[in-house]
């Protein structure tokens, strides 16, 4: 071939990828090695690794080879091969299957190192909140408890008009088990709050994520993404849709706060 591209034709054949080198000569490449090389950059991602991400470094480990020929030779791991080594938590992420066994358990032991960066990202890049602050643990012993986070939007001093404070409320949730269980409990913090979330770890799977966002839209609760660590991005999936709540619920959520917590309530209401 006498082609100035004829470098970039590439052909699979006998479990091979076949293309030309730079000589003109055919080259091979075993598809079982690249997937395998795969496999060891995979484990260096204990959170995960997109395709494109994957296949570049791979790639680097043989750019004689058309990048082109990469990705398709990657795209079985963890559904076809290699299963028990690679997991896809989500379409196309390929992590550890030792992280899909381990990542809740993980999550939810230190679960409360993301409440206050929540409410931040919440208070400061979600919504125009007065306050939020995260409620810890504070809630257990209540079989219907508080939420994880507690956010007010209400009258400041030297402002114009006066009006009902709007409270905020966010379910967090260490794993990604039991989603029905945390989609119930975020529902019922309708009750007394305008707006609710319910905040997920990112490994949460492709089909669960749409399920969860087409129940989200319709019952107007938000939904956030968030981990592995807490200094990752915070993500908006669904944004919550303002839902009068029960008056009488309201002050009663107010109640209990304020016998949890009163630097809290005070914090949050004035």
């Amino acid at each position: 071939m006498d082609g100035k591209d004829f470098t970039q034709h590439w052909w699979e054949a006998s479990g091979h990828i076949c293309f030309y080198n730079a000589r003109g000569e055919v080259s091979r490449l075993h598809i079982r090695q690249l997937q395998e090389e795969a496999v060891k950059v995979v484990c260096q991602h204990p959170s995960g690794i997109r395709l494109m991400p994957l296949a570049r470094e791979v790639h680097n480990q043989h750019p004689e080879a058309p990048f082109a020929s990469i990705p398709p030779v990657l795209r079985s791991l963890g559904r076809i091969t290699l299963t028990n080594v690679i997991s896809r938590p989500e379409r196309g992420l390929f992590a550890p299957i030792s992280m899909g066994e381990r990542q809740p358990a993980g999550l939810a032991a230190r679960v409360e190192e993301f409440h206050l960066p929540l409410a931040e990202f919440i208070e400061g890049d979600v919504e125009e909140l007065t306050a939020a602050v995260p409620m810890g643990s504070q809630g257990l012993g209540d079989p219907w408890g508080l939420p994880d986070i507690v956010g007010v939007y209400r009258r400041c001093a030297g402002d114009s008009f006066s009006w009902t404070p709007e409270i905020l409320a966010v379910e967090v949730r260490g794993t990604t088990e039991d989603l029905l269980s945390a989609y119930g409990q975020a529902a019922a913090h309708q009750l007394f709050a305008t707006k609710t979330y319910l905040a997920l770890p990112r490994t949460l799977s492709f089909s669960d994520r749409r399920e969860l966002v087409a129940r989200c839209q319709l019952h107007g609760l938000g939904l956030i993404l968030f981990g592995p660590s807490p200094r990752d991005e915070y993500t908006l999936l669904v944004p919550a849709r303002r839902c009068p709540p029960a008056p009488d619920e309201a002050q009663r959520f107010a109640e209990r706060l304020h016998a949890r917590d009163e630097e809290k309530f005070r914090t949050l209401f004035g």
